[in-house]
């Protein structure tokens, strides 16, 4: 799997967005949205230590959340 399509899917898998990211970054979206593309490469390694340092989004804790729109059933 490539930097780029690598840095998709983490950030995916986090249920951030591409703003989430640039804005820690301190980039625009589409800065980053080029990023992950893999147009601009050697910006990927940082995104990625950004990414990584990201908890999930609604997650105050970075585990244990449920999917958005399901209630759990007891």
């Amino acid at each position: 799997m490539t930097n780029a399509k690598t840095l998709r899917v983490m950030r995916l898998e986090k249920r951030l967005t591409q703003a989430e990211v640039a804005d820690k970054m301190k980039v625009s979206q589409s800065y980053y949205s080029q990023i992950e593309r893999g147009e601009k490469r050697q910006d990927a390694p940082e995104a990625m230590k950004v990414i990584s340092g990201m908890r999930k989004r609604g997650s105050r804790t970075g585990g244990g959340e449920q999917k958005a729109g399901r209630r759990r059933e007891d």
